[in-house]
């Protein structure tokens, strides 16, 4: 009895260890920190006085997962940005993870819309979390996107805050209003963070688990009472 349940015990350990919190992608400096303001505006079209039809700028960055996780949760370092008589749109943001179009963001795989970022305090800067409600999986060596906007792109501006990192190279794109993206490399992207649940084996692996520790333990007493 005590082998099988050193069996059982095993594979719930396997499975709580699957389970468990990881980071997918993370930019923030040690211990969380990132860059003073200024950073880089996103929406904002009536501060940059862009020129119609395209205003407000939506940022975007590639992230490439290592091992499959569920998304849990994303983290931005920003700060609300307003501007009486001219940025007096509300502390709203959508947060997306898109899948990867030909080396560009594609369609969103689920979209967070936030209100009322940072209780809705002007030029506070902080660490904004987006939590997931579907919680897709994504897929080790998979190419997605981080897209970040304010649904009203004229006139509500956030100020993202630039990671502290310079040992890195991401993969970004940026646009105005709905015009076509424009690519780059950063070596100093803006500071986020996305996190994920590592995937967990399906129940019948798990099955299958248990089943081939049980043998091994059945066998490994048949052993020991043959030569008892």
């Amino acid at each position: 009895m005590a082998l099988v349940r050193i069996a059982v015990t095993t594979t719930a350990l396997t499975l709580a260890v699957a389970g468990w919190g990881s980071v997918i992608v993370d930019t923030f400096g040690a211990g969380g920190s990132f860059q003073p303001p200024p950073g880089e505006i996103i929406g904002g079209g009536i501060l940059r006085s862009d020129p119609p039809p395209n205003q407000g700028v939506t940022q975007a960055f590639e992230f490439t997962p290592v091992a499959s996780s569920f998304l849990s949760n994303v983290e931005l370092a920003l700060r609300y940005v307003f501007v009486p008589g001219r940025a007096t749109g509300p502390a709203n943001l959508d947060i997306s993870i898109a899948l990867d179009n030909a080396g560009t963001p594609g369609g969103a795989l689920e979209t967070v819309h936030l209100t009322n970022v940072l209780g809705g305090v002007a030029f506070a800067p902080g660490v904004v979390s987006a939590n997931s409600a579907l919680n897709p999986l994504l897929q080790a060596g998979t190419r997605y996107w981080l897209v970040v906007a304010p649904p009203d792109l004229l006139n509500t501006a956030f100020d993202w805050l630039i990671s502290p990192r310079t040992d890195l190279l991401v993969p970004a794109a940026e646009r105005l209003g709905m015009s076509a993206w424009t690519t780059f490399n950063t070596g100093q992207p803006l500071a986020f963070r996305v996190n994920g649940t590592a995937e967990v084996p399906e129940p019948r692996i798990a099955i299958v688990i248990l089943w081939v520790l049980l043998v091994m333990a059945w066998k490994l007493r048949a052993s020991q009472a043959r030569m008892g």
